[in-house]
């Protein structure tokens, strides 16, 4: 059993407090049109709904050990004091009922017009209920009788064309699938994107997930969110901090939401919270701290499309810290139970008028904002960026992260021969010596960011694909498939059924440092040592 949500702006209410039909059927009809935009007018709901803007964020705070009662704690009291203050703010199920109720729109918060058509097309057509429960009940039509014929009154023709398409609309869809294969140029061709995101007992490292969600500057109103919530420990907040965040991303507020919990941080922040930042490159610091420091682009705060939750288990028992994720004994297991999370998300998020599908892990810690016009640009069919994570400055600063991107060698080849069928070759473990050409290994820090090589493997850190791929049957393995799951038998498998896959050397995203037990170990006798010649001194 799984549990699934969806946050659309608050748009569903703010349609009904305006007298409005609710936006409920999709429609793909208008083949025509080069910009693939629906045959309705959306000019009848444009500039009715409105988020409120953004007050100044400030700087992005490295997430603490405490961060999961702060953020609850401030969620929760910004959400009553919403309430009585009169913002709105609704999650709806599946059902139809809803976890809070709709409320008058706040006049305490400048407002900017949401104008733009695609907040209002496909799913999210003008659609009235109360004129589609008519034909449900049999009426079929507005004619009357003249000397014995039936006619339809001039007067009356365009309301009745116009509740027909809506009857049509709400049970008929037609798509043309070549108009959604995934341009290059995407941003000029207005392609919706469908960003998914796996999460699993990340309570931490939402506000980091978030800021760079609202960083993106590729058309908020052209992407879905769907995020995928499994597996979490007992007692674990994620699920509920994610319901929490997703509303104030959708009304706008979430950065003022930011500059609460990041005050309430610094005044209660310790020194030992996070002892290892010390011995961090500084200049990384700075650049983490510019990255989330004004100005933004001018939409930040803008909402995305919609907001998809779903929460489903799938078995996964192996811990999230780094020495359990990382051990070689439960890859294989790890990966193929991760490619069936994947594979369940593209399979309930993935709609017919998607374009490209953006794969991104919550725990990236820096990343450009245009970071999918960048890889959109590339025109492949698979392409990843390269990932590499910080480091304290005694292990030398910075590392590579993702071994998962490569190109097949023959040693490779000829080690598969040697394994059982059912076998995983992963990366970066002495005991699978493959000698592979990775993506990692060959960056340049002063490259050309816009190179792109052919790869076999990708890994799954940061992942953009065109969305027909997924149509035509590529998927993340949950088996194994050529000695590989996941992300990995995912590159093989785009590229055995003829997709291109490549990945950018010289352009890097920064994955968050995990210390592992060693560095922690290493870190406190550093620290000893410091305070045995400190007292020495003083001596």
């Amino acid at each position: 059993m799984g549990l699934f949500l969806n946050l659309r702006s608050s748009i569903k209410e703010k349609a009904m407090d305006n007298g409005l039909g609710l936006p409920i059927s999709r429609n793909g009809s208008s083949n025509n049109i080069k910009n693939k935009r629906s045959q309705h007018d959306f000019k009848s709901l444009k500039g009715k709904y409105r988020y409120q803007s953004r007050s100044t964020l400030s700087k992005l705070q490295l997430s603490v050990s405490f961060i999961s009662i702060i953020i609850i704690t401030v969620l929760s009291l910004y959400l009553l004091i919403s309430r009585l203050a009169g913002l709105n703010v609704n999650v709806s199920l599946r059902d139809g009922k809803s976890l809070l109720s709709p409320s008058e729109s706040s006049e305490n918060y400048k407002t900017i017009d949401l104008e733009d058509e695609e907040y209002y097309n496909y799913d999210f057509e003008d659609i009235d209920p109360e004129v589609i429960s008519k034909f449900d009940g049999g009426e079929q039509h507005y004619l009357i009788s003249q000397f014995g014929s039936e006619v339809l009154p001039p007067e009356n023709e365009e309301e009745y064309q116009k509740e027909l398409n809506m009857l049509l609309d709400s049970t008929v869809e037609k798509y043309d699938l070549s108009d959604f294969e995934g341009a290059p140029n995407g941003l000029e061709t207005r392609d919706h994107i469908l960003l998914c995101i796996p999460l699993r007992n990340a309570a931490d490292v939402l506000p980091l997930m978030f800021k760079h969600l609202m960083n993106l500057t590729y058309p908020h109103e052209l992407i879905d969110l769907a995020f995928l919530v499994s597996d979490c420990s007992e007692g674990d907040t994620t699920l509920d901090a994610l319901i929490a965040y997703s509303r104030q991303l959708q009304n706008g507020t979430l950065s003022q939401i930011f500059q609460d919990i990041d005050a309430i941080i610094d005044s209660q922040t310790k020194g030992t919270d996070k002892l290892y930042l010390k011995y961090m490159d500084e200049d990384y610091i700075n650049r983490v701290h510019q990255a989330f420091s004004p100005p933004f682009h001018d939409n930040y705060d803008k909402p995305f499309r919609s907001v998809q939750i779903f929460q489903k288990d799938f078995g996964q028992v192996i811990g999230q810290g780094f020495s359990d994720r990382h051990a070689v004994k439960v890859q294989g297991i790890r990966r193929k139970l991760m490619g069936r999370a994947r594979n369940w998300l593209t399979a309930n998020a993935l709609k017919p008028y998607h374009s490209w599908v953006y794969w991104r892990d919550a725990d990236v810690e820096l990343c450009p904002g245009s970071v999918i016009e960048d890889l959109m640009s590339k025109n492949y069919d698979v392409v990843v960026p390269n990932v590499w994570r910080p480091l304290p400055t005694f292990l030398n600063s910075e590392q590579a992260y993702d071994l998962n991107s490569w190109m097949e060698s023959r040693e490779a080849l000829e080690l598969a021969k040697t394994l059982d069928e059912d076998d995983v070759i992963v990366e970066g473990y002495a005991e699978y010596p493959t000698w592979r050409v990775h993506l990692a290994y060959i960056r340049d820090a002063e490259g050309n960011p816009n190179e792109v090589v052919d790869l076999d493997g990708v890994g799954g850190v940061s992942i953009l694909a065109k969305a027909k791929i997924f149509r035509n049957g590529v998927q993340f393995p949950a088996f194994t498939f050529e000695n590989h799951a996941e992300t990995e038998a995912f590159g093989k498998m785009a590229k055995k059924m003829g997709y291109r896959v490549g990945g950018l050397p010289h352009y890097t995203i920064w994955h968050i440092y995990e210390p592992s037990d060693d560095d922690l170990k290493e870190i406190a006798t550093r620290e000893r040592e410091k305070r045995r010649e400190e007292n020495q001194d003083e001596s």
